[in-house]
């Protein structure tokens, strides 16, 4: 019975966080299979679980997706939900740097149109060797039309610089009606927000290109997506007649957030943060309260005061009869 407790747990975490709608989407490609329904792209390509040993959530299994069956070199897959607008979407992608006959791009997708197949917001990575001009680049692909770039940046403003071995790096992207703002490797990158008025919601997917004569296969792993239509506004609320846990403000986060609950009685509450296992990391709260609104900070550190990695976190509130769990992603 000892290990079913903590499997058990975490069932208890998703199903709360589920119910909460705060996380739109997630993949993690966990025991080599796909967790939700992927489609192939206007390439003819689609996603699939693969052995990966030494993979960033350290599972074993990751997605692939080749441009094995496109004659333009293109491979692209798509997920989600159409109605996907305001949203935070990470991932972690396998950038190779080898040398290539063109120079390839890897990458994620957003608010593509699935009526079009051709159509969406691409954030893409290009640091192949012999290529003159590496750059991670943020481009619109309008539906019959060529590409349209809307942002290149260069090795100067890349954290870190162009990576000269190949490796796993964290893509994410933030858009808020016609704002967007990226991270590489959780650091922004310069000049946020970025404003488009091309797309305005559609689904999320994965994107590689090249035309070697060799297939070419982008392998992605662990995609979050979490809506940003709460949290961003004005945290401040006003007084409830019953019980309430808000979404974390800011979300994402670095280094301290805060979250605000609401009890309509005095109650004794027990308010605490859990890693992405069920293993409880942190208690913010385990006393009385008063009836009404309380905010509580969390600077992103556990008991031990120990600085908590980047990552997915939950954090849980039990008062009198009121349950609930909500989630947070940590970016540094």
């Amino acid at each position: 019975m000892k290990n079913l407790i903590p499997i058990v747990f975490i069932v208890f975490l998703l199903s709360g966080m589920a119910a909460a709608q705060d996380t739109l989407y997630s993949e993690t490609f966990a025991n080599g299979s796909l967790e939700n329904t992927w489609y192939a792209g206007y390439s003819g390509n689609n996603m699939q679980a693969e052995f990966y040993p030494n993979n960033p959530s350290g599972d074993l299994f990751v997605g692939k997706l080749g441009n094995d069956l496109s004659g333009g070199g293109v491979g692209q897959s798509y997920s989600g939900h159409p109605s996907f607008s305001d949203l935070y979407y990470e991932a972690w992608v396998y950038i190779p740097v080898e040398a290539t006959t063109a120079g390839t791009y890897y990458g994620i997708e957003f608010r593509i149109d699935s009526t079009e197949n051709t159509s969406g917001y691409q954030f893409l990575a290009r640091f192949n060797e012999g290529v003159s001009d590496p750059k991670l680049r943020f481009r619109s692909r309008p539906s019959g039309g060529l590409p349209s770039v809307i942002k290149d940046w260069s090795p100067a403003e890349i954290p870190g610089g162009v990576p000269d071995t190949s490796g796993w790096h964290h893509m994410a992207v933030e858009a808020i009606g016609n704002q967007f703002r990226f991270w590489y490797d959780d650091q922004e990158l310069p000049g946020g927000p970025y404003t488009d008025n091309t797309f305005s919601s559609g689904w999320i997917g994965a994107y590689v290109w090249d035309f070697a004569l060799a297939p070419i296969y982008l392998y992605i792993d662990d995609i979050y997506v979490i809506s940003t239509s709460t949290g961003i506004n004005d945290p401040q609320m006003q007084l409830l007649s019953g019980y309430e846990l808000r979404q974390n403000f800011p979300n994402p986060f670095n280094p301290s957030t805060q979250i605000d609950f609401a009890l309509a009685n005095r109650e004794f509450v027990q308010l605490d943060i859990f890693n992405n296992l069920g293993q409880k990391i942190k208690s913010l709260a385990h006393n009385e309260f008063s009836a009404g609104i309380h905010e509580v900070q969390w600077d992103g550190r556990d008991d031990s005061g120990k600085e908590t990695p980047a990552g997915v976190y939950y954090y849980s509130i039990n008062a009198g009869q009121f349950q609930q769990t909500k989630k947070m992603l940590l970016i540094k």
